[in-house]
């Protein structure tokens, strides 16, 4: 496997059980670098020894001890410069969906950090959480029995990114800026909307937000490229209106 391998990203856990057999998924692949987000358990484990989480592991008990927890997935994924979120949904605000074999060349490809993300056991990944991911990762399992698990999902897109790793090319890529300087340029971006009078129906200011968020992942702006853009509101921002 490559060094920079893919994050894997848990959002909203509810068991601990799950966080180990996720990290025995994942070092059964070769991946590494688990973080966890707002998990409904303590995490670090006070007592790891007697932690569920670490007996279901099976001695992948260093992927436990590097894995790292975050209140938002913003901050999870703030250093990232590539989001993939895994659904059952094909589509949601106008993000690309892909199966799982188109979407791991991507993957692979994609210069920078690169995170991969799960939702909680119960329900998946919410809107809010999918507004922050470039790409959604469809699994094509049997229409009729679709569930699985949260290890199951883990398990299925490390081993597809493990089988095609192997004989990727290598190609250099163009870096696109971390999330956190894209989310920082959305902020400004809302701020100079509603100082420009933008938003005249409150009702749909939340849709429009989070389309142009999609529509800025989508094109995963450098950091050369969100600087030109500040300077464009700069400038708009001090035109004198008529």
């Amino acid at each position: 496997m490559q060094e920079n391998t893919p994050i894997i990203i848990l959002v909203g856990t509810q068991l601990d059980t799950n966080i180990g057999m996720a990290a025995r998924a994942m070092l059964n692949c070769g991946l590494h670098r688990l973080r966890l987000v707002a998990p409904e358990f303590p995490w670090p484990p006070p007592a790891p020894a007697s932690s569920q989480a670490y007996a279901a592991a099976a001695d992948a008990d260093h992927v436990l001890d590097s894995a790292e927890a975050f209140p938002t997935l913003a901050a999870a994924t703030a250093d990232c410069t590539r989001v993939f979120a895994t659904t059952a949904r094909t589509r949601a605000r106008e993000i690309p969906g892909l199966d799982i074999a188109d979407a791991v060349p991507e993957i692979l490809a994609a210069p920078g950090t690169t995170a991969l993300l799960f939702g909680p056991e119960r329900s998946g990944l919410d809107n809010a959480s999918l507004a922050c991911a470039d790409r959604l990762i469809h699994l094509p399992t049997n229409p009729e029995f679709s569930s699985l698990n949260l290890a199951q999902a883990v398990l299925l897109v490390s081993w597809e990114i493990r089988r095609c790793a192997e004989t990727f090319p290598s190609t250099p890529h163009i870096e696109p800026a971390p999330k956190a300087d894209l989310h920082a340029f959305l902020t400004r971006l809302e701020s100079s909307l509603e100082a420009g009078r933008f938003f005249p129906a409150p009702d749909r200011r939340a849709d429009t937000l989070q389309n142009l968020a999609a529509f800025f992942g989508r094109a995963t702006p450098t950091a050369a490229e969100l600087k030109m853009l500040h300077g464009v509101i700069t400038s708009l921002s001090s035109t004198p209106r008529n």
